[in-house]
């Protein structure tokens, strides 16, 4: 493949660092080996104040100016000297701070917890670091949200294993998943894209509930996934990570990430992954593949740059080769499609990324430049049964990002351009598919903060798409301290997306259905309403925190696939009458006892879609859905158990009265409840860690409808609505080097 093309084009462009209001940088100091390392959660506030922040799991911060005449911060850290820093003429800092001289008599309890809901900034996010990801040894992003409420992963199809998520009652698509804030799993790699992006890789999770800012585009109707990798800069905890992992089902997956410090400007990372599945398994004896046969390898490399003069750079490359088998039994992947060969399903991926990013801070408080060029091409072969699937796309952005104040630091904002291009080449059941969307945006946001209460976010944005004309995206965020300790969010806010039919919906392709598109189809867009109350507590001379939200979806127009209307064919689509989606989330964490967590958290979804006329629950979404989790460290045998239960209420099934196979299944799936637990042995250098899901084996009855007669008009193998998979135990070692 020629990708040095697209490889020119990506260096020719630079890219933003996020920088907000204010000044920003790191706090750092040296470990034993004489390395630099970023200090997680210092403090950092301006004199004499209360107001101020703390460092990410990097030590990087951003911090807003009070007024023009506020120039001095205080930067404090558990068992480091206080330095007292003049910010006058300089918004990007490298602070070092040095260890208290008898630090070797003090013991530090405590550690930040896996989880934070940010009660700073505007917009309504929440974070899941590494100590949360490792409670369920998450093998990639998919997997990543075991232990969180918020967001939900579900297999699509009893064959494919592809996996989509759901946010505020919405299926993935309507978010916007990132990776180091640029758009990843979306078009081709939508069906599969969460599984190419390994846990062992990743440094935390952002997650937006809600319309977003208008500088990340007008997608994410419903919020946004961002993926932060680890730094190639940060080895204090990690220079050599080893990760292997196996489960009694046959996977088995291995991690090695290195990392190296050249010097204070220079860094660099390299992560590498493979995940096999070489196991037939077929527990409940349908002749199918309970998990297909898998084949995963995957390589990045990234690039760190800090000059002296107020410029970071970052870059790299991404390359993703995956190879899956499922279907019968009996199907022989060497041999022609045939009905006589069995039934089958294979997808081959080829996948490159490369990106570039820059920033640059002025001496002018406040004020900043940056940009930020991405590029994927991805190569997709499929075959469903019969039916064969091949796609290609071409995806390039470029955003250019500027940000100052106006009259004081209260009043601060950010413009820009963007620009967009995808080239879609697909061909399904012998008809090519061809698409091009090229779109040029502006926008430009405005942020009002004139205290410490107080904070108004108000952002609107221009695109002009080539195909369908001119997208107007307006988005409003406000957050009020209205006591001493609540935190009051509101937000309201458009978004607009280009439906993929194919690429979205392969695993309708695993059904003998026809797929029939009834007319042009227009792009979706959708406002997003929302409220959150964050109420910390304490109980018993403990803290707690306290979360509710509540959010609705309103579609304009969506993209309709009726599986109801007609059991022989699906149809797909514009709205015709109402789409919404209600969410309500409570949430209460609290720690019970010293070292012990307990996270409780209920949501309630009220789903609903016009098929044929008729407005109906969203098929395959659940009403009610509960999480339970315990943490406990035992400090001193170095132990970590945690446990999780989940609870799943019923669910419409989509109408299949005419489905002969279909008639046991009801109108509504079953409730059921899920368990999993892991204890994890920490050494100096070393963490083992064994652990089970679906402990209670709670699987589907009959997942694949006319499993008998997989070329019948009553084979469906997309009505999925309970785990596939039998109860599974699983072990694994992380082995780190510092």
């Amino acid at each position: 493949m020629k990708y040095y093309n697209y490889i020119l084009l990506m260096l020719l462009g630079l890219s933003q660092i996020t920088f907000s209001q204010g000044i920003s940088g790191y706090v750092m100091s040296t470990n034993e080996k004489g390395n630099m390392v970023g200090l997680p959660g210092a403090n950092i506030v301006w004199l004499n104040t209360t107001t101020g922040t703390v460092t990410n799991e990097s030590g990087f911060f951003t911090l807003n100016r009070i007024d023009d005449n506020q120039q001095f911060i205080v930067v404090s850290y558990v068992g480091y000297e206080n330095d007292t820093i003049d910010t006058k003429n300089n918004n990007s800092l490298h602070i070092m701070l040095s260890p208290i001289a008898d630090l070797a008599v003090v013991e530090i309890e405590g550690e930040a917890g896996g989880r934070t809901i940010n009660t700073i900034n505007t917009i309504n996010t929440e974070t899941l670091n590494r100590k949360e990801l490792l409670k369920a040894a998450c093998c990639n992003l998919s997997e990543s949200f075991e232990t969180n409420n918020t967001v939900d992963a579900e297999f699509s199809d009893a064959i494919t294993g592809a996996k989509t998520i759901k946010l505020l009652g919405l299926d993935g698509v309507y978010s916007q998943i990132m990776v180091e804030n640029m758009p990843n799993v979306r078009g081709l790699a939508s069906s599969y894209g969460l599984t190419f992006i390994p846990g062992p890789w990743i440094e935390s999770i952002q997650i937006t509930k809600g319309p977003g800012s208008v500088v990340n585009g007008y997608e994410g109707i419903t919020g946004a996934i961002n993926t932060e990798i680890k730094k190639p800069y940060d080895i204090d905890e990690e220079i050599w990570l080893i990760n292997l992992f196996a489960s009694n089902s046959g996977r088995y997956e291995a991690n090695v990430n290195f990392k190296h410090l050249f010097n204070e400007k220079w860094a660099t990372a390299i992560y590498t992954h493979t995940s096999q599945m070489q196991n037939k398994l077929d527990h409940n004896g349908d002749t199918f593949l309970d998990a297909p046969l898998n084949s995963t390898y995957a390589i990045m490399n990234k690039w760190n740059y800090f000059s002296d003069h107020h410029h970071e750079a970052q870059f790299g490359v991404k390359y993703v080769k995956s190879d899956l088998t499922g279907g019968q039994m009996n199907y022989n992947k060497s041999l022609e499609p045939s009905v006589n060969n069995g039934y089958g399903v294979e997808v081959n991926i080829n996948r490159f990324e490369a990106f570039m990013k820059n920033g640059f801070v002025f001496d002018r408080p406040n004020t900043s430049i940056g940009t930020i060029v991405n590029f994927a091409q991805h190569e997709q072969n499929g075959l469903f049964g019969l039916n064969r699937y091949n796609g290609k796309e071409i995806y390039a952005s470029a955003n250019f990002i500027f940000q100052s104040f106006i009259l004081n630091t209260n009043h601060t904002f950010k413009t820009g351009a963007s620009y967009l291009y995808n080239d879609f080449d697909e061909v399904f059941d012998s008809i090519n598919y061809l698409r091009k969307e090229s779109v040029p945006g502006v926008f430009v946001e405005y942020q009002y903060k004139p205290d410490d209460k107080l904070s108004l976010l108000l952002g609107v944005r221009g695109d002009q798409h080539n195909l369908y004309g001119t997208f107007i995206t307006p988005r409003l965020h406000i957050k009020y301290n209205a006591f001493k300790s609540t935190t009051i969010r509101a937000s309201v806010g458009k978004g607009y997306r280009t439906a993929n039919v194919f690429a979205e919906n392969t695993t309708l392709l695993t059904s003998n259905r026809s797929l029939v598109i009834t007319e042009s189809l227009l792009p979706e867009q959708g406002w997003n309403y929302g409220i959150t109350v964050v109420q910390p507590f304490k109980l018993n001379y403990r803290e707690g925190t306290f979360t509710l939200d509540v959010y609705r979806t309103d579609f304009v127009n969506q993209v309709v696939v009726d599986i109801d209307s007609d059991d022989d064919s699906i149809y797909i689509y514009n709205l015709k009458g109402d789409s919404y989606s209600n969410v309500a989330q409570a949430e209460i964490n609290y720690e019970l006892f010293k070292r012990f967590e307990i996270r409780t958290a209920y949501k309630y979804i009220d789903a609903k879609e016009t098929f044929n006329g008729e407005l109906l629950e969203v098929p395959l979404t659940y009403k009610h859905r509960g999480l339970i989790n315990l943490s406990y460290e035992w400090k001193r045998a170095g132990l970590l158990f945690d446990a999780t239960s989940q609870f799943y209420g019923k669910s419409r099934l989509p109408n299949l009265s005419d489905n002969h196979e279909a008639h046991d299944l009801g109108t509504t799936s079953p409730a059921y409840a899920l368990f999993m637990g892991q204890i994890t042995k920490q050494f100096k250098k070393l963490e083992i860690y064994v652990g089970s899901e679906n402990i209670g084996n709670y699987t589907q009855h009959e997942p694949i409808l006319g499993a008998t007669n997989p070329f019948g008009e009553d084979f469906d193998a997309s009505v999925i609505y309970a785990p596939l998979m039998e109860r599974k135990f699983y072990g694994g070692l992380r082995l780190i080097f510092n």
